[in-house]
């Protein structure tokens, strides 16, 4: 009887376990994709309006010649901000993955 008991207690303690690390998995997901969305929004508000500022100023004769647009599309834009958002949730992974290891 006492090791029926056992088993019983020793699979609510598993059971317990497993709820604790996917609770702790679903957290970490959504904290990273919260992340990547208010970084993509971020980035595109910042990309589209400070692009034609700091890129004619860094760059006055690639501008003048074509090889840089002055200004970005909101689909260039999008698609540079959605390039950083992605770098950002990669970051935050790999630092969540080594915070784990250690």
């Amino acid at each position: 009887m006492t090791d029926k008991m056992s088993e019983e207690e020793m699979m609510k303690e598993m059971e317990k376990e497993v709820e604790a690390r996917v609770t702790r998995g679903v957290v970490k997901g959504t904290t990273i994709l919260v992340t990547v969305g208010v970084s993509f929004v971020i980035m595109l508000v910042v990309l589209k309006f400070v692009w034609g500022w700091v890129v004619g100023d860094l760059f006055p004769g690639a501008v003048a010649q074509g090889l840089i647009a002055a200004n970005l599309s909101w689909a260039a834009t999008a698609k540079l901000a959605l390039f950083v958002s992605a770098l950002n949730g990669i970051y935050h992974t790999l630092v969540g993955a080594f915070e784990t290891r250690m």
